[in-house]
């Protein structure tokens, strides 16, 4: 059920009860995946499990979230379990860049309201935002990101959000953060800003086949026979250029089959996470070739490939 833009939960329960214990939900899950939490997210736990029953037992609005914690320490696992669990309605839980683009679309639409009727539009009836992946890169959001954060908390509600970042690190550009501390002081004076500092990468345990990252075959760079035999592209020749939004890039190839690209022309080229969800609506099957060992140093090296959670 769609409440001009807060989901409505048809899956979990709608009435609102005082019997939600979190600690206990995540002690059960953290027993049946052979667990053992630390202290950092035991503090988590405790701060949700606070968190769940005052939105299910009372009508204000507690202090909500900010989770900041580098990728594998175990927020999206967390912050899953709380969502499903939370016997409560009026809530939503969407990626930020897909929100902030979802912002855009209706403020650039032919006879667009103003900012504040598309911000009610898009949180009315929530009483919990939940923000996957909180970050931002672009200077031109600065301000959006303020008002926004301003309409949220003038209005009651509450806000979770996961982040790989502190709020000090929002916006790291030193020509452009200037911009973006009067919304760091806005998170931190509405959130408790949680950090989860651990050491173990949780996504470094074994999974089930269930739960595994990905499936099927992979080659780490076929050669000409592999290529001809499992009709793989050939190697990379003269690039094409694309058209993302106000950017070009340039690929190994594109068809309406499969978009190619070099481990150099994806990750080292100027990109932002508008144009990576511009092409994933265009192409559902990507190549990404010449990728470098993982050991391999320096900025926008093999390691951004894993900068996620």
């Amino acid at each position: 059920m769609l409440n001009n833009g807060c989901v409505l939960s048809e899956s979990g329960p709608t009435e609102v009860t005082a019997d939600f214990r979190f600690t206990r939900v995540m002690a059960e899950q953290a027993a049946r995946a052979r667990l053992t939490l630390d202290d950092d997210q035991l503090s988590l736990i405790a701060r949700l499990d606070a968190l769940g029953q005052q939105l299910v037992s009372t009508t204000g609005s507690p202090q909500g979230v900010y989770v900041w914690g580098r990728t594998g320490r175990g927020k999206s696992f967390i912050l899953d379990h709380f969502f499903a669990s939370l016997p409560l309605a009026a809530r939503r839980r969407v990626h930020f860049h897909h929100f902030f683009r979802e912002l855009h679309q209706r403020l650039n639409a032919p006879g667009a309201p103003d900012l504040q009727t598309v911000m009610r539009q898009m949180t009315s009836g929530c009483r919990l935002l939940c923000f996957d992946e909180f970050h931002l890169h672009d200077p031109g959001d600065a301000m959006l990101i303020k008002a926004l954060l301003e309409h949220l908390f003038q209005h009651g509600i509450v806000l979770l959000a996961t982040s790989n970042y502190p709020p000090e690190m929002l916006l790291p550009n030193p020509l452009y953060h200037d911009r973006f501390l009067p919304s760091i002081a806005l998170i931190r004076a509405h959130l408790t800003v949680v950090a989860l500092n651990g050491e173990e990468d949780y996504r470094e345990r074994h999974l089930s086949q269930d739960n595994a990252f990905c499936s099927g075959r992979m080659w780490v760079n076929p050669n000409a026979q592999q290529r001809q035999l499992y009709d793989l592209p050939s190697l990379p020749g003269e690039p094409v250029s694309l058209t993302v939004g106000y950017r070009t890039l340039l690929a190994a190839a594109a068809s309406p089959a499969l978009l190619h690209f070099t481990f150099t022309q994806l990750c080292q080229a100027a990109t932002a996470v508008m144009d990576y969800l511009t092409l994933c609506e265009s192409y559902a099957v990507w190549l990404l070739d010449e990728v470098p060992p993982l050991a391999t140093g320096g900025a926008g090296g093999p390691a951004a490939l894993y900068q996620c959670d």
